[in-house]
């Protein structure tokens, strides 16, 4: 048997020619330019055996969690284990019982959280608030350098506010998140731009402005003298907007101001994105990222208002979408955080929902549909007798579509179903037969059942 892959692949079109196919390796569909290259995985993601053979599994399901009051979570944080919630213009502490606790009003629009020795601290719309759990008391202190609050983050002990439309940016006292001196401050004063979140990585603070981004670090002296720029530390990459960028376990994810996806980690800034997804960032309405993890994966999700959000797995260094609903529409997530030992995401209706392998979202189905690349006849007709796959089986039952284009991806025939075997059932073979002639030919699998069903990337043609 003759092993093909990649866009466009080309294979001779004889008759009794059998061909083991490579459906996909990652995302790669171009949205303005489809014809390139077809190929996607919403909902689905590869990874390799131990054996070094790649297989498709099914992206975590949501399983709903509580229903907050209000619409829009704005963020979401973890303070000496527990978890909390910006939503509806309130702070809210989420149980992993799934009970929510109404700890008190802040305000509306983009939001952060941080801890600070017990005390949660958030910025909400241009203000700041400190939650402290001893008393059960909110209070907004009194303003330090600045009073328009753009976000708020923990390092070396002090908390720090960067200034909303400015740039300069604040630090509390020590271990006193309620305490703002006034002239705890510093200007980020490398390029002439305005800051517009500050993060805490490796030892440093990075404060992301719109067009760069500057690294400073805890001088150890008090007040004042805290804080210090690094000697170089003014890169030319800034954020495209406030909320595209998350942290994850070694680094942080951000989209840039040049529009690329990029990972940040020891003051390097490693740009990530691929052409397609430059594209979605360009024609599409990006909204957050957010991180969370699920057997040895970090996934990296870049979501967007108006499309499928395109996912980065950190340990394959591959991309691919998760979606929702069952015409693949937007994923309705704006921030994430771990509940427990759990990852869980809050939406945009104000629920949070636990991400699980449930294979469904909540009430709803999980979608799961594999685009492959196109194969190329060598201009010559042939006739597709066989197209196999090779499933996990025997686990649970399950029934897979196929659908097949022979124009590139723009246009596809029916559905074609087909059971993959019932429970105990292992040795089934999964088959179409007499699928008609072509010169090209694109196959599309999709599958709803809330089931485990996993596959390999390699298919079976044969003509």
């Amino acid at each position: 048997m003759a092993r093909c892959g990649g866009a466009g692949h080309r294979a001779r079109g004889v008759e009794g020619a059998v061909m083991m196919v490579e459906l996909v390796g990652q995302s790669g569909r171009d949205s303005d330019n489809v014809a390139a290259n077809p190929a996607r995985l919403v909902n689905v993601y590869a990874e390799k055996t131990t054996e070094g053979e790649r297989v498709l599994k099914s992206v975590l399901g949501m399983d709903a969690h509580t229903q907050l009051d209000g619409v829009f979570v704005r963020a979401m944080g973890r303070v000496d284990g527990l978890t909390y919630a910006v939503c509806g213009g309130r702070l809210w502490r989420i149980g992993e019982d799934g009970a929510p606790m109404n700890l008190g009003a802040v305000d509306t629009g983009p939001a952060s959280i941080c801890g600070n020795n017990g005390y949660v601290c958030v910025q909400a719309g241009s203000r700041y608030f400190v939650y402290d759990p001893a008393t059960s008391t909110m209070s907004e202190p009194a303003a330090g350098a600045f009073s328009a609050i753009g976000s708020v983050e923990f390092f070396s002990n002090y908390t720090v506010l960067t200034e909303a439309g400015g740039r300069r940016f604040q630090w509390s006292d020590l271990a006193e998140p309620g305490a703002l001196p006034g002239l705890n401050f510093s200007t980020a004063d490398g390029k002439d731009d305005n800051l517009l979140r500050a993060m805490a990585m490796d030892g440093r603070l990075y404060l992301f402005k719109e067009e760069s981004t500057e690294v400073w670090y805890n001088s150890g002296e008090a007040g004042a003298e805290a804080m210090v720029r690094m000697t170089g530390g003014v890169y030319d990459v800034g954020l495209r907007s406030r909320d595209l960028a998350c942290r994850f376990e070694g680094g942080a994810f951000i989209v840039g101001n040049d529009n690329r996806a990029h990972l940040v980690s020891g003051g390097q800034f490693q740009p990530v994105s691929t052409p397609p997804v430059e594209t979605a960032i360009k024609l599409h309405r990006p909204q957050a990222c957010l991180a969370y993890s699920d057997e040895g994966h970090t996934f990296l999700a870049l979501i967007f208002k108006d499309a499928p959000a395109w996912v980065y797995d950190l340990a394959m260094a591959e991309w691919h979408e998760r979606a929702e609903g069952v015409n693949l529409g937007p994923w309705n997530v704006a921030a994430s955080c771990q509940i427990g030992r759990e990852w869980a995401v809050g939406r945009n209706n104000g629920q949070v929902s636990i991400l699980r392998r449930t294979n469904a979202d909540g009430a709803s189905p999980l979608v799961r549909e594999i685009t492959s690349r196109t194969l190329r006849m060598d201009g010559a007709r042939a006739v597709l007798r066989e197209f196999e796959i090779y499933p996990r089986q025997g686990y649970s039952p399950g029934t897979m579509d196929l659908h097949i284009s022979r124009d590139g991806g723009a246009t596809w025939t029916p559905p074609k179903p087909k059971s993959i075997g019932e429970t105990g059932q292992f040795g089934h073979r999964v088959i179409w037969r007499n699928l008609g002639m072509a010169r090209v030919l694109t196959a599309r699998l999709r599958w709803t059942d809330p089931a485990d069903i996993s596959l390999s990337t390699q298919a079976r043609i044969a003509t």
